[in-house]
Order: C-alpha cells, then sequence, then structure tokens
C-alpha cells in the first residue's frame, strides 16, 4: 500500500492498496508462465485457457497501475509546485567576499568554481576546458574566477589536506599557482603537498607550518558546509552571475552543473553578455 500526505495543502491523503496487489499478481504470473513452458502438452492444454486469462488481467493491472503512477504524479506536482528534488540554486545569492578570485574585478560576469582538487571531472575541466575560458573571457576582462573549496569527504577522504593548503599558500600569496599544481598531481599527504612548494614558488617550511597548525580547517569545512546548504551536490558546479560591487552577494543568474566542454560556458556567458 502506498500512502502519501501533504501537510497543510488542502489535498487529503492518497492510498493506492490495488497497486501492491496488481505488483503480486505480477510476481506470481512469471512463474507460472516458465512452468506452463516446461510442463507436458497435457497439462498445457488444461492450463492455457485459465493462464490467457490471468494474463489478460495482468496487462489490465498494468494498465491500471500507470494510471495510479499518473495520480500520484499529480499529487506531488501540486504538493511541490511542480518543483521536485533539491530548491534551484539560480536566484540565490553566494557571498564571495574572501574567496580567491582571478581577472578582472570590473569584469562583467563572475564565474564561481565550486571544486575539490582530488575529483577527476575538476581536474578535466581545468585541463581542458579553462585554458580556453581564460583565453576568451578572463583574461580579456570580460569574466571574473573565483574558487570555493568543496572537498567530498565521502569520495575522496584525502582533499581535504589539499584545499588547507591551497589556503595557506594563499598566505603566501601564491594561491593559484599551488592550485594548478594540486590539480595536476592530486596529493596525498602533507610530504607530497610540501614536495609541490619549490615548484609553486612557496617556502615549503611555512606551508609544512600552516598545514601543522590547522589553521585552515574550520575555514575549508565552513566553505562546505554553505555551498551544501545553498544547494551544491556535486562538482564541479559553476555559479554565473553579474560581478557584484561594493562586496555585496552574487546573485546566480545560471547554473553550470558538471564538467562540460568550453562551447556550453561561451553560450551562457554571451546569453548573458
Amino acid at each position: 500500500m502506498l500512502h502519501l500526505m501533504a501537510s497543510g495543502t488542502g489535498l487529503a491523503p492518497m492510498r493506492y492498496p490495488s497497486s501492491m496487489q496488481r505488483i503480486t499478481r505480477a510476481v506470481l504470473v512469471v512463474p507460472a508462465l516458465f512452468m506452463l513452458a516446461c510442463s507436458q502438452p497435457t497439462a498445457q492444454a488444461q492450463d492455457s485457457e485459465a493462464l490467457r486469462k490471468e494474463i489478460e488481467a495482468l496487462k489490465a493491472s498494468q494498465d491500471a497501475m500507470q494510471k495510479d503512477i499518473a495520480e500520484i504524479r499529480e499529487f506531488l506536482r501540486q504538493v511541490t509546485g511542480g518543483k521536485f528534488g533539491a530548491p534551484s540554486i539560480e536566484g540565490a545569492t553566494v557571498d564571495l567576499n574572501g574567496a580567491p578570485a582571478k581577472g578582472e574585478a570590473s569584469a562583467p560576469l563572475t564565474l564561481v568554481e565550486v571544486s575539490d582538487y582530488h575529483c577527476p571531472f575538476c581536474r578535466r575541466h581545468f585541463q581542458q576546458t579553462q585554458p580556453r575560458l581564460y583565453a576568451d573571457y578572463v583574461d580579456r576582462g570580460t569574466v571574473r574566477h573565483v574558487f570555493i573549496h568543496y572537498p567530498i569527504d565521502q569520495l575522496h577522504p584525502e582533499a581535504f589536506r589539499s584545499h588547507e593548503a591551497a589556503s595557506c599558500a594563499a598566505d603566501q600569496g601564491k594561491f593559484w599557482e599551488l592550485h594548478a599544481k594540486l590539480f595536476d598531481a592530486p596529493a596525498r599527504s602533507i610530504d607530497q603537498i610540501v614536495a609541490l612548494a619549490p615548484s609553486a614558488g612557496l617556502d615549503a617550511n611555512a606551508l609544512r607550518a600552516c598545514l601543522d597548525s590547522g589553521k585552515y580547517s574550520a575555514p575549508v569545512r565552513e566553505s562546505v558546509t554553505r555551498m551544501r546548504e545553498l544547494g551544491v551536490d556535486s562538482t564541479p558546479m559553476f555559479l554565473i552571475g553579474m560581478t557584484p560591487q561594493n562586496g555585496e552577494p552574487m546573485k546566480v543568474l545560471k547554473v553550470v552543473k558538471g564538467a562540460h566542454p568550453f562551447e556550453q560556458f561561451k553560450a551562457v556567458f554571451d546569453g548573458l553578455l
């Protein structure tokens, strides 16, 4: 039995006791078909008429089940106002103060990248799509790029340290240099992260001291919580809006979820511009 109820909607609870009966009947008929196929001709003749009627009844039940499903969908549509799943991020606002940014502050558009250094799709975006985005938009002063930390512990339990390290690198004015190294060569331990320091122009001892102190552990976790509350549920995710002024939050106008070719970003940017 399926029982759905919407509190405060004015809609009565909906019950479908017949649906389970129909499903049960379908489950029972399948073995019956197999047994009939394996039985002797005499038994087949005796049972064929009864089984034919059962199959017809099953077809009728399937039609009724489809009607039940349609009614359930309509019920959910009324309850949710036609919106299923998590609320849309479009139209929400996001505070970008303190987040690493690259490109002109006066750029008309801002591209907010919510990402995880150990996410393979994030790496693919960084290596394949981002160079063209920079060449055609960021470097030309049309789009500003902002990065927000979103390591997903459940999928990449060792990524958190890399996001702390990038924040530590920002203390030395080298966020974007280590950022690139962390995508090119995902590090699994503090030793591996610190080994990247010289090629990123960082003081290795200062980087290690920052990591050992846990200085950015809470800020990275707060970033994850903030994005989760906004509705971000995967990486990479890109939030696009008009560049905010005077430290105001950015209103999200478009969302690009996942790693996509340059052309998809171009279509969004050009449409907004």
